[in-house]
């Protein structure tokens, strides 16, 4: 059975990339040194990142210092919002898993997460990490100063703050430039997200932030190379000037306050699409319930379960788990990612074998739903209005290229790991 799930998988990562193939604008200028170097790159740093010692205990570090962010975020919003926030309840508590709420206990943390970013970013850390990853993409794909900027600095910022860093660039940008910045975006799950995502599946999914920081950095990679694919003009036809990175604070305490600020839309913008998004799911769920049925009403879940089926079953997951996995891997592209996790979180223990627990943790680790595609094309409008006809027209091409990444990693992870 083992060997016939790592076939399986192995036959998805062919077709796969068959898939992108499939979706490219010009399929006889195929970019096999792109394509060849971003899948060699997720192999060897999914082996790198989960079997050499020395890095996975470093990534139990970080699981440490991530517990401890989550901790004094816990204070902060005990603090401001008492038991709703996690302090102690003057009550008796009968279902403990019933007194997380997540507005008050987990979005807080991106506040925190916010405001350490500003810092780190005004203190050079992340600016020196930002440097070295632009310069290695730069030499393994031959990307472009701009392009290998906004690619690195997303896993750290996020999709639509990383090309905040090149907004001066981006109107003299070409097409497949914009279109690798767009694909990597939506692959990958910005940092303070990376936080809140952790703690909402840290109960069923052990050193989950580490998880998703690695589902991060080996689908990044990918993504550039699917972007080659689908695009495969050459990356920059144009000579940059060099980018120069610095601090757009003064102090410290300006970096911690307009970081937190910062931080404060970003919580009001996940609250307000989460509400619109669960609820669009129910009335959807209402509507189908309300159809002719023999058996059990239909669901958006089941649909998207039936027919991502084929998908799930190229990953490698076991065969009596492929719908249950399909479901949710479905409404995260339909809804998004938090309400994907909440629902593998709900599932009954028992409901999924430890592998495709630990497929569907990377498959759903990225922002690549239809809802992100949206504010990646509206933020990308705006900082660059001379390209909003190119943002609007490569949308879904760029979420489909998102999803063929997330499902390599994943398919990777599976063989890995299980």
């Amino acid at each position: 059975m083992l060997v016939n799930e790592t076939a399986r998988a192995l036959l998805g990562l062919v077709v796969f990339l068959a898939l992108g193939w499939l979706l490219s604008e010009n399929k006889r200028a195929l970019p096999w040194r792109a394509v060849l170097v971003g899948l060699s790159c997720q192999i060897g740093l999914a082996l790198l990142l989960t079997k050499v010692p020395a890095i996975t205990a470093t990534f139990a570090a970080a699981t440490h210092a991530v517990d401890a962010l989550q901790a004094a975020s816990r204070a902060g919003s005990s603090f401001m919002f008492g038991y709703l926030g996690g302090g102690r309840a003057p009550f008796s508590v009968q279902d403990p898993g019933a007194a997380f709420i997540f507005a008050f206990q987990a979005l807080p943390a991106i506040l925190l997460v916010g405001a350490l970013s500003a810092l780190l970013w005004h203190w050079k850390v992340l600016i020196w990490i930002v440097r070295g990853a632009a310069w290695a993409f730069g030499k393994l794909f031959g990307v472009s100063g701009p392009v290998g900027v906004s690619t690195s600095a997303c896993v750290f910022l996020g999709m639509v703050e990383a090309p905040l860093l090149i907004k001066p660039f981006l109107p003299r940008l070409s097409r497949a430039e914009v279109f690798i910045i767009m694909v990597d975006g939506l692959s990958v799950i910005g940092g303070s997200m990376m936080i809140v995502l952790g703690s909402l599946i840290a109960a069923k999914v052990p050193n989950a932030f580490s998880h998703l920081l690695i589902a991060s950095l080996i689908s990044t990679p990918m993504a550039i190379g699917m972007a080659r694919l689908i695009i495969p003009s050459a990356a920059s036809s144009e000579t940059h000037e060099p980018i120069v990175l610095a601090s757009p604070y003064r102090s410290s305490l300006e970096a911690i306050t307009f970081g937190t600020l910062d931080a404060v839309k970003m919580v009001l913008n996940i609250a307000g699409l989460l509400v619109v998004f669960v609820g669009l799911i129910a009335l959807i769920n209402m509507g189908l319930g309300a159809l002719p049925h023999a058996g059990a009403p239909l669901t958006l879940g089941g649909i998207l379960g039936w027919l991502l089926t084929p998908i799930v079953w190229l990953t490698g997951a076991p065969l009596g788990e492929l719908q249950t996995v399909g479901a949710i891997l479905g409404t995260k592209v339909a809804a998004n990612e938090v309400v994907a996790y909440s629902d593998m979180m709900a599932l009954p223990p028992g409901a999924l074998s430890e592998k495709s627990l630990l497929i569907l943790t990377y498959a759903l680790g990225s922002f690549g739903n239809v809802g992100s595609v949206a504010i990646l094309i509206g933020s990308l409008s705006a900082m660059a209005p001379e390209k909003v006809g190119e943002v609007v027209e490569l949308g879904f091409k760029a979420l489909a290229a998102s999803f063929l990444t997330i499902c390599m990693t994943a398919t990777i992870m599976g063989i890995i790991g299980g």
